[in-house]
């Protein structure tokens, strides 16, 4: 499977781009604006506080170690900044399974045949955006609070996420899902 994370929240089928099945759903969810804004300000305020700390305690101790905790800290929180700004999950299908990605970073990968119930749900913001493990065997994946699915597996798994398009996702696993409920 091909999978091309693409910024609009398109409908309809998305073409085979070159030896992959064809994607029956690809959905590509960014953060809200005004989360990813001020999330990425959180950082870059962070990352020039510690700047200053670390700037200042160098030019107080003469110690070079406090130059180098100055730039690790713009580098690490610049960097944070921008992967808060990247953040984006991306749902697609095929017919024989569904990937669920936060990208850049984690993916859930399973299979039409895996799914026992696929059912609509509302997630809110709780602990925040991303993966998060929400107890033993479950997972929810998040970019932007909302109405989403929530599918459970034969082995016990429940992965949800939120998206826009919630009944097109129920009624595909109805179709492929064999032993849906």
């Amino acid at each position: 499977m091909v999978v091309f994370p693409v910024p609009f929240r398109g409908a309809g089928v998305v073409g085979d781009r070159g030896g992959g099945a064809v994607h029956e759903v690809h959905e590509s969810i960014s953060l809200s604006p005004l989360l990813r804004r001020s999330t990425a300000a959180l950082c870059v305020v962070l990352g020039i506080v510690l700047v200053i700390v670390c700037g200042f305690a160098a030019i107080v101790e003469h110690d070079p170690a406090g130059y180098v905790g100055a730039v690790l800290s713009a580098v690490l929180s610049f960097g944070l900044a921008a992967y808060m700004w990247k953040v984006r999950v991306i749902i697609t299908t095929d017919v024989e399974r569904v990937s669920i990605a936060l990208s850049p970073g984690l993916r859930q990968v399973f299979r039409w045949d895996e799914v026992v119930s696929a059912t609509a749900v509302h997630i809110g913001m709780g602990s925040g955006i991303g993966y998060r493990m929400t107890g033993p065997g479950m997972r929810v994946i998040l970019a932007s609070p909302g109405a989403g699915v929530r599918f459970r597996l034969h082995d016990g798994r429940e992965i949800s996420v939120a998206t826009d398009r919630r009944d097109e996702l129920i009624e595909l696993a109805r179709r492929r899902a064999l032993d849906l409920q």
